[in-house]
């Protein structure tokens, strides 16, 4: 589903919409984040959405710069009201895009889902 497509119809941002616009934000200019995939997770504890992102780019004069963006991502703070990435990696790396998975949990303290 493309990023254009997450917003729901009452007007607040899917979380995977907010972190695709993070993505593109850390990203820069010229960067272009689609939300390839999204599946429910839950674990005993915790629920929440997993989710693949594909990251295009156009030229860039920094040639570091896919590297660069996979240092920044699993340190970076997203911030998605009522909920929190876990955990967000680098599947794939090339000259001209990224896969990127991520994962956002349900915030058990500010409920994602009733707010």
């Amino acid at each position: 589903m493309p990023v254009e497509q997450a917003r729901p119809k009452s007007g607040r941002m899917d979380p995977g919409a907010v972190i695709a616009s993070q993505i593109e934000a850390l990203a820069g200019h010229g960067a272009n984040v689609i939300l390839a995939d999204e599946r429910p997770w839950a674990s005993i504890t915790f629920a929440g959405t997993r989710y693949n992102f594909r990251v295009d780019w156009t030229a860039t004069d920094d040639s570091s710069f896919p590297s660069k963006l996979c240092q920044i991502l699993p340190d970076h703070e997203f911030t998605i009201p009522g909920y929190f990435v876990a955990d967000i990696v680098v599947k794939e790396q090339s000259e001209d895009h990224l896969l990127v998975e991520a994962l956002s949990i349900i915030d058990p303290v500010k409920g994602g889902r009733n707010h």
